[in-house]
């Protein structure tokens, strides 16, 4: 009875191991942090303007990749239904490729290509966090762009717009976004 109880604990704790979120935790929240987009941005526009250019370049120097809620909306804008986004981040965290890259030009510019982090990874854990990320996010492409463009609160700081579509939602003041 003891070795059936253990077997299942142990069981359970492998199930837990793999789940998306556990999976993100350990292989993919060094880089990609979990940003409240909304909350952020109140907080922001909460500040006078010099404090809150200052806290936005602190942030975003802090930043080792986009944020992984960011990099589910951009992939859902691309790939909405959940099979075709699920295959899309199994492919690309296994083989990144910068012609294959969704993100914006100032983030392949500021972050470069990640690194190919699924190959340490079991098919099952690759499943897992891929549809822990298109479940977990739902904030669309375009309120962030919106946002970005000064539309939710934000205004474009010193031309870090990234050009958030084909074309960027506003002029580039200092080249900084990639589409001079």
């Amino acid at each position: 009875m003891k070795s059936l109880l253990l077997l299942a604990m142990f069981a359970g704790a492998s199930l837990f191991a793999n789940s998306g979120e556990e999976v993100f935790k350990v292989k993919c929240a060094m880089c990609h942090k979990v940003v409240d987009m909304k909350e952020r941005q109140a907080k922001m526009q909460a500040l006078p303007p010099k404090e809150r250019k200052e806290a936005m370049m602190k942030f975003v120097a802090t930043l080792k990749a986009p944020p992984i809620n960011k990099v589910s909306a951009r992939v859902k804008h691309f790939y909405p239904k959940k099979a075709d986004f699920v295959a899309f981040v199994k492919e690309y965290i296994t083989h990144p490729n910068p012609k294959k890259a969704l993100c914006m030009p100032m983030a392949l510019k500021k972050f470069g290509t990640m690194p190919p982090i699924g190959v340490s990874m079991s098919k099952e854990q690759k499943e897992a966090v891929a549809e822990w990320m298109y479940d977990n996010f739902h904030q669309k492409w375009t309120e962030m762009k919106a946002c970005a463009a000064g539309k939710g609160g934000m205004k474009c700081g010193a031309g870090k717009c990234g050009g958030m579509g084909k074309k960027p939602a506003m002029k580039c003041g200092a080249g900084k976004c990639g589409l001079k």
